[in-house]
């Protein structure tokens, strides 16, 4: 009688370590599916929240990365204008999700033009030796690209000097 309790239990044994990982497993998926019908029933926009503040705290990082891309450039210290440049054109690119959510495809494309000039920098940047000369024009035509939209949704606040959204810029 003690073999078959020996075998009773030893089978019990066998069971509960095979039996842990499907509990585990099944646990698993149903938490998984939990999450995936929680998240479906979550209304969901095309684009993240990304404010007029959020863009204007960014496009003032940018405008500062690239005042010290341009003294960088001027005096010759190309590794510190590579890493302004590569930190700028990165901020500076996820603007696009402010303007998309603003429906401005003008300034989509000025956008992308400016990333752009951002990639030929980058470029003339990692040559061996770097052209100073071709470091320059590629930062005015950065700066060109920059202006060109700032020249449709900036004005400059006369009181403050502060620069902020024309006031139809967003309609």
């Amino acid at each position: 009688m003690s073999s078959n309790v020996t075998q009773t239990a030893r089978r019990r044994h066998l069971a509960g370590r095979f039996m842990r990982p499907a509990i585990f497993t099944s646990l698993l998926v149903g938490l998984l599916g939990l999450k995936a019908t929680v998240l479906a029933q979550q209304p969901s926009s095309q684009y993240p929240i990304y404010t007029q503040d959020h863009f204007t705290a960014t496009m003032k990082t940018v405008g500062q990365n690239f005042g010290g891309l341009n003294q960088a450039v001027t005096a010759g210290d190309f590794e510190n204008a590579k890493s302004r440049a590569i930190r700028a054109r990165e901020q500076l690119a996820t603007t696009v999700t402010f303007w998309r959510k603003n429906k401005k495809d003008d300034a989509v494309a000025m956008l992308r033009t400016a990333t752009q000039r951002f990639d030929e920098l980058d470029n003339v940047l990692s040559k061996s030796p770097v052209d100073k000369d071709a470091a320059t024009a590629a930062v005015k035509q950065i700066g060109a690209a920059c202006q060109a939209c700032h020249a449709v949704y900036r004005e400059q606040d006369p009181t403050t000097k502060a620069y902020k959204f024309k006031s139809n810029a967003l309609q």
